[in-house]
């Protein structure tokens, strides 16, 4: 395995043997995803908080028909951004929810009083879930913790990683590597930089530490030769132009509460 595929294997095994859906398994659900990015104003995180808790409470008593769930990441230098993010509906849906929120003004007046007054700055993101390629189940779980990787693709490469994604899930899917110990789910960016994200959602952080297996002997395996398999990363590798690791938690007490 040459020195690269090395570098690039090691970060993409530390995700996925911590598990994310088998052929057979798989559950299709719509593939869309929301994400708003906050960051509270200095000194003004206790008051954002207390009216974000507020906002999720005041949106349930209000009928919001999506389930927006906060999260917060673990590590790196923006420790202080908070995500609110809701999963997953079809493009449609996102017509249907904006009539709703408009037919609420309530609902808005109340952010901008108790959260927004309180925020620095925002982002707003959509992201596509590739359901074909993940590994996961409504049943499992529950998980507060979820390990991403984000790769930025190269300009113009992103069918040749797609092909590459494709190639190493299916193997995973169908060969044997998939179980609920192990779960993922792929995702990609809708519009701004080009990226494309592993998530494997974690129960606890002891989920972190799963030194018993190893994915490169697995795929070697399954494909006959290190060569084979090294050559298949390699592929994936190629076409990356930076990476990025974060583990975000969840909030429930932040969240809307699932609906029965």
């Amino acid at each position: 395995m040459t020195k690269t595929n090395k570098f690039f294997l090691s970060a993409l095994t530390a995700v996925m043997i911590l598990l994310p859906l088998s052929s057979q398994a798989a559950e299709t659900w719509p593939s869309v995803s929301e994400m708003w990015t906050m960051v509270p104003k200095a000194d003004q995180g206790d008051e954002f908080f207390k009216g974000l808790k507020e906002h999720m409470e005041f949106r349930s008593e209000n009928g919001d028909p999506w389930v927006w769930k906060t999260y917060t990441p673990m590590m790196g230098d923006d420790v202080n951004l908070v995500a609110v993010r809701v999963c997953c509906f079809n493009w449609a849906d996102a017509d249907t929810y904006r009539e709703w929120s408009e037919a609420n003004p309530q609902v808005g007046e109340h952010f901008n009083k108790h959260v927004g007054a309180h925020v620095e700055k925002y982002g707003h993101h959509y992201s596509e879930v590739s359901w074909a390629n993940s590994n996961i189940k409504s049943e499992w779980g529950p998980y507060r913790y979820f390990a991403v990787t984000e790769f930025t693709v190269k300009p113009g490469r992103r069918g040749e990683f797609d092909e590459s994604r494709d190639a190493i899930s299916q193997i995973s899917l169908n060969q044997g590597w998939a179980t609920e110990d192990r779960p993922w789910m792929w995702a990609r960016s809708v519009g701004g930089e080009s990226s494309e994200s592993i998530v494997i959602p974690m129960k606890n952080m002891a989920d972190m530490d799963r030194d018993d297996q190893n994915f490169f002997n697995f795929m070697s395996k399954v494909m006959g030769s290190d060569e084979a398999a090294d050559e298949l990363f390699g592929k994936l590798a190629a076409t990356v132009a930076t990476r990025d690791f974060q583990i975000w938690q969840l909030h429930e007490d932040l969240s809307m509460k699932d609906k029965d």
